[in-house]
């Protein structure tokens, strides 16, 4: 059977699986290589796949591990660890591995690391990355093994391609993923000052032999300046100090566009912005509070004024990107019976939920954010709107990426009297637009659902859903599951985003924007997706 086919079904492609230190960019590497100077808005907070919940780690370590399959830029799997995989019955599927792969520690890339890779998931905090779907592996030999599904499972592929593999001793504990990630990437990791900088720098001996692009990568070191503010990114950007500016403020967008020095890229985003209730919480508890805050939420002015009319506002999980999954009726529809702005709407909602839980306004709450400061802009406006009314005395708390992402991802989160401004960066498959953030035993800290979200029948959607290999059917599951979860409002949908990266245009060339966020700097080097950037001056 061909590579990436299968038996009974074929899964096609589905669209729905500071302070800062560093060298200004172009500098020489050691051996006449080139340095890319990029920036990350908030810290590393771990190098461990496992242990990953922030979409900062992951596209810190994604050009240092590799997954069997990888994902291109428009949601095709593409090999990668993996030649094939050919599906044997529902339930079995046969991978067999690329030869001559060795990870950055010089042990040889084989069938036991990838099943270790897959078990040490099992009690991590991303333990649904492969649980969902992994019963157990049998490896045949050094570069083959047989993979068995729990049940069916209609993204497998798709999930593939978010696992990264990592060498056995991190499984039996020789290696400590703490200290350091360690791949079989075209880059390896090189050293990381917290809050200041994190550097990778060019592989030797990565697997790929040439074709479509480079044997290896053009670019020989990669530093990663830490730069919180959106700000500072663009001031940074325009001075020379670095040459890709991974999150500009989408309100200097339009200026940005105007310097002949600077080229924008950008595509449709697989994420959405949402302000997160805490569920146990009065008068959160009530869902016409929960409904009638939705409703006061200014989507339209938020896009205006906060993101320079670039987005569009959300009203249910799953992104337009995946139009397989969703529609612009559809989301339409949910905005005109649940959330659309309308305050006349909201206060009747308000006081009908206040008087229920016998709750005397104004309440004083707080909305819990991180530094970023679009999200804070838009924080501050929906807070405006909640404090003109009789019902709300609301204020806003900013946090460090750490101490936030700490918080929100707590296991009392949903007790406390704070919502939550949270971004939400979904893949190429419906299910992880829904799954970690509504299905009940994602609460936190097990994963996301930082509501503690519970809903019997979503629960049965989304796992029926996960065993549906028609795209048809899987849709109109997806579909009952978004309803129910809008109507029940657990958190207020904002905006569904734009990803945007700018760059210097005699610095770097070749750069096209992911558009998952997790993937936002696969650009780099990826031969399997036939690109890669190179520096201007190399």
């Amino acid at each position: 059977m061909p590579p990436f086919t299968t038996s009974r079904r074929r899964l096609l492609r589905w669209v729905g699986a500071a302070s800062v230190a560093g060298v200004a960019g172009c500098a020489g590497g050691s051996d006449g290589g080139s340095e890319l100077v990029a920036t990350l808005g908030a810290d590393v907070s771990t190098y461990d796949p496992t242990q990953a919940n922030d979409t900062t780690s992951r596209k810190a370590f994604g050009l240092v591990y590799e997954p069997l399959v990888s994902v291109d830029f428009d949601g095709t799997v593409r090999p990668t660890l993996a030649t094939a995989l050919d599906q044997q019955d529902d339930r079995t599927w046969r991978v067999s591995l690329r030869d001559g792969v060795s990870f950055h520690d010089g042990s040889d890339f084989t069938a036991a690391d990838v099943k270790a890779s897959f078990e040490r998931y099992a009690g991590t905090p991303r333990e649904s990355d492969v649980f969902l779907w992994y019963e157990d592996a049998t490896i045949r030999d050094d570069s083959t093994l047989d993979i068995t599904l729990s049940e069916p499972y209609a993204p497998f592929q798709l999930s593939l391609g978010g696992v990264p593999i990592v060498p056995e001793a991190a499984a039996t504990g020789d290696l400590d993923l703490s200290n350091g990630p360690v791949g079989t990437g075209p880059y390896a990791f090189d050293t990381h000052e917290p809050d200041r900088l994190y550097r990778l720098t060019r592989a030797e001996d990565h697997w790929y032999a040439g074709d479509e692009v480079p044997e290896t990568p053009p670019i020989e070191t990669l530093t990663f300046r830490i730069i919180v503010e959106q700000s500072s990114q663009v001031a940074a950007l325009r001075g020379g100090d670095i040459d890709l500016a991974n999150n500009p403020p989408a309100d200097g967008v339009a200026d940005l566009r105007d310097d002949d020095a600077i080229t924008v890229s950008e595509h449709l985003a697989g994420g959405f912005e949402m302000l997160i209730f805490p569920l146990a919480a009065p008068p959160f508890s009530n869902r016409d509070v929960r409904e009638g805050v939705s409703r006061l939420i200014p989507r339209d002015d938020i896009i205006e004024s906060v993101y320079g009319g670039i987005g569009q506002p959300a009203y249910a999980p799953i992104s337009p990107l995946l139009d397989d999954y969703t529609s612009e009726s559809f989301l339409t529809e949910m905005g005109d019976e649940y959330m659309r702005y309308d305050p006349e709407r909201a206060r009747e909602l308000l006081d009908a939920g206040f008087s229920a839980l016998d709750v005397s306004p104004p309440y004083e709450t707080t909305i819990v954010t991180n530094e970023t400061g679009d999200r804070v802009r838009w924080a501050q406006l929906v807070r405006d709107e909640l404090n003109a009314t009789e019902f709300f005395d609301v204020s806003i708390e900013q946090f460090e990426w750490s101490t936030y992402i700490g918080r929100v991802l707590s296991g009392d989160s949903h007790r406390s009297d704070a919502m939550m401004a949270l971004g939400w960066s979904g893949g190429w498959d419906p299910d992880t637009y829904l799954r970690n953030m509504f299905y009940s035993e994602q609460a936190t800290p097990a994963c996301c659902n930082a509501a503690h979200y519970a809903n019997d029948e979503v629960d049965r959607l989304l796992d029926e859903a996960l065993t549906t290999y028609d795209t048809a059917e899987r849709r109109a599951l997806y579909e009952q599951a978004q309803r129910r979860i809008v109507a029940d409002a657990p958190v207020g949908f904002v905006r569904f985003g734009t990803r945007i990266e700018a760059y210097r245009t005699d610095a770097v060339e070749g750069f096209e924007t992911y558009p998952l966020d997790s993937g936002e700097f696969t650009a780099i080097y990826a031969p399997w997706a036939g690109t890669y950037t190179a520096t201007g001056g190399g």
